[in-house]
Formats: structure tokens, C-alpha cells, sequence
């Protein structure tokens, strides 16, 4: 139990350290099945010039691949947009899985280039806002978000093993 936890405490170390550098991926053929959405995680990854671990990664933490998901203050979709920011961002279903996709995408490629890639910061920011981010230097001592990131980068690691990794050119 204790080297359990030990490797579990050595991943989110390594993630945070190292999770800084995103990578662009492409799926192995092999796999392209294992995970729901492939092909569509796969384009806006390459739209977006993002690694497509961190985009199942945030679809996992945020809907668990149910693309009619529907939170209690109103985000919808795969990866829980809200209807203003989905309008912001350009697309107009939140439902399709297609447009969800691109539309988070999209902003999770707004808030890496916000915080200068540095993939914590961002995570933080997709699930608390990047204000608060901002306000506080940081991850926002909120339980939520604190919980969030830790998820998000555990599904990250468990998504990097799908996903063949090169390095992203920023």
C-alpha cells in the first residue's frame, strides 16, 4: 500500500515537474479504439497543436465520455463547455461531440498559451477560471480544483500510454 502510494506521489511529481511540455501525439492505429472519440481528439489536437492525452485526459476528468453530460450551473458535453463560452469560442452545439471537442480544445489551447504552457496552470484555470489562477499565482486553494488537477494529470499519465508522444514545438 505504501509503494502504491509512493508511485502515485512519483507521478504527480513527475507531472508537475515535467508536465510543463506538452506534446503533440498521434494515435497508434493499433489502439485507435480504445478511446471513445479517437479520430475527433485526434483532429482538433492537430487543429489546436495539442497533445490529445490531455484532451481525453480533461474529456475523462469532466464527463467520462458522455457526450450528453450536463452539469448543474449549465456546461455541457464531453468536455463541459458552458453555452457562452462555447459561443465565444465559435460553435454552437455543445452536444456534438464533434463541436464539444474542438470548442475545448480551443480553449485549453487559449489557456496554455495564457500561461505560457505550463500545463498546471491551465488545468487549473479550465476548471476554476483563469482569473482565479491569476489571482492567486497559482492553483486556487479551492478543494474542487485542487481535486480536479490531481484527476485531470492521473488520466494524463494513463492517456500518454495511447497516445505515441513526439515534442511539441511551442
Amino acid at each position: 500500500m505504501a509503494l502504491k502510494l509512493l508511485g502515485i506521489a512519483f507521478i504527480y511529481a513527475v507531472s508537475f515537474f515535467y508536465g510543463q511540455h506538452i506534446h503533440n501525439a498521434k494515435l497508434d492505429s493499433a489502439e485507435l479504439h480504445t478511446v471513445k472519440y479517437a479520430d475527433e481528439i485526434n483532429d482538433a489536437a492537430n487543429t489546436f497543436n495539442l497533445n490529445p492525452a490531455l484532451i481525453a485526459a480533461v474529456i475523462h476528468a469532466e464527463s467520462n465520455f458522455k457526450p450528453f453530460a450536463r452539469s448543474q450551473v449549465g456546461a455541457q458535453g464531453l468536455m463541459q463547455i458552458m453555452p457562452s463560452t462555447l459561443r465565444y469560442l465559435g460553435y454552437r452545439n455543445g452536444f456534438d461531440p464533434k463541436q464539444n471537442i474542438y470548442a475545448g480544445s480551443k480553449y485549453l489551447r487559449e489557456l496554455l498559451d495564457s500561461f505560457n504552457g505550463n500545463i498546471i496552470y491551465s488545468i487549473a484555470a479550465y476548471n476554476a477560471g483563469p482569473g482565479a489562477v491569476k489571482r492567486f499565482a497559482g492553483i486556487p486553494p479551492y478543494k474542487e480544483t485542487r481535486g480536479y488537477v490531481k484527476k485531470v494529470l492521473a488520466h494524463y499519465e494513463r492517456y500518454q500510454k495511447v497516445f505515441a508522444s513526439d515534442p511539441l514545438m511551442s
